[in-house]
């Protein structure tokens, strides 16, 4: 199937979206990262000792990072649902179970993954959402003022 040229409105509103997300990301990631901190210095201090209590902060910090950059993704998860089911022709095509096993599998793996990356995982999303807006306001100008 032929791709769609985009309109205005498209690249107008992929670009909300990725400012939303941006913010969504930096908000989500400190809430999860004080938690994560707080989680990890009372695990630290049940445990005694210095070395787990230092072991607990900087694994609360890391995993609470990694769980804020999931979450800050969950958001954009239905639009990018809508939008293959707009370029897949509805949900009652073939494609329907696909489209629910890639939804699944994100979850699932972007969870394991983003976790595992802490703030490496919110270094790469936080670049690559800056690198998207400057390539949507790129496309925004195209069209024309």
């Amino acid at each position: 199937m032929a791709k769609k040229e985009r309109t205005k409105e498209d690249v107008e509103i992929d670009l909300w979206w990725e400012k939303k997300e941006k913010k969504l990301l930096l908000i989500c990631s400190a809430i999860c990262c004080g938690l994560g901190l707080i989680v990890g210095l009372v695990v630290g201090i049940t445990e005694g000792g210095s070395d787990i209590i230092f072991a607990g902060i900087f694994g609360g910090l890391w995993i609470g990072t990694g769980v804020g950059v999931f979450i800050s993704y969950l958001p954009r998860i239905p639009h990018n649902l809508k939008q293959e089911v707009k370029e897949g022709g509805g949900c009652l095509a073939e494609g329907c179970s696909d489209i629910v096993i890639n939804f699944l599998k994100t979850i699932a793996i972007g969870l394991i993954i983003l976790s595992a990356l802490g703030p490496i995982g919110l270094l790469i999303r936080f670049l690559w959402g800056k690198h998207e807006i400057k390539k949507l306001e790129k496309e925004l100008s195209s069209f024309g003022q």
